[in-house]
């Protein structure tokens, strides 16, 4: 189920009101109790207990009271991540030691398996081989990413194509020492 605005929104008011006592929220939010149950449908919140709104201190007849579940917050999360704006393109670095590097999709899949896998490797990714990934930036989807690396990180790149090679892939490896002249050597 897609959630609609005014899911999010139910969402949101639980967040905030997380931050207060003892997190539940009641009638006096402004939003349909049958919003919630939706939500509660969903598992991204849960409906108080008949014997516990009594304790709340909402008032002596209170309905009902909500609050945020763990998968509630996440999806929250989620959603302000998935819809932020897409990623400035940083500034050209100043460092003239910095080259820029262009990869296809397929390429950077295969970059970014390597830094996951770096803090395992018995030679890790280059020092701030994990940022320049990171700080990539793709124009359009499908399109190639933009990277700044040194030359020392090239190399560890270089090296990446070369696991990837040995693993059955070589045409990452191919295209990089082609269009950036950097190929693996062993030490």
């Amino acid at each position: 189920m897609r959630l609609r605005r005014e899911h999010w929104e139910a969402l949101r008011v639980l967040a905030a009101g997380q931050t207060v006592g003892h997190g539940w929220v009641g009638p006096r939010c402004g939003i349909s109790a049958a919003v919630f149950r939706g939500l509660a449908g969903l598992g991204l919140c849960e409906m108080a207990p008949a014997e516990v709104l009594p304790t709340l201190g909402f008032g002596r007849q209170v309905g009902w009271a909500v609050r945020l579940t763990a998968d509630g917050h996440d999806a929250l999360l989620y959603e302000a991540e998935r819809n932020d704006a897409p990623p400035q393109r940083p500034a050209r670095p100043t460092d003239p030691d910095v080259r820029r590097v262009t990869l296809p999709p397929a390429d950077m899949a295969v970059l970014r398996r390597y830094v996951a896998l770096s803090a395992n490797l018995r030679c890790p990714a280059a020092e701030g081989l994990d940022v320049a990934v990171r700080e990539a930036v793709q124009d359009a989807p499908g399109s190639r990413f933009e990277v700044w690396l040194t030359e020392r990180q090239m190399a560890s790149v270089a090296r990446a194509f070369f696991l990837e090679r040995v693993a059955g892939g070589t045409a990452a490896g191919n295209r990089y020492a082609r269009e950036h002249g950097a190929v693996y050597r062993r030490a």
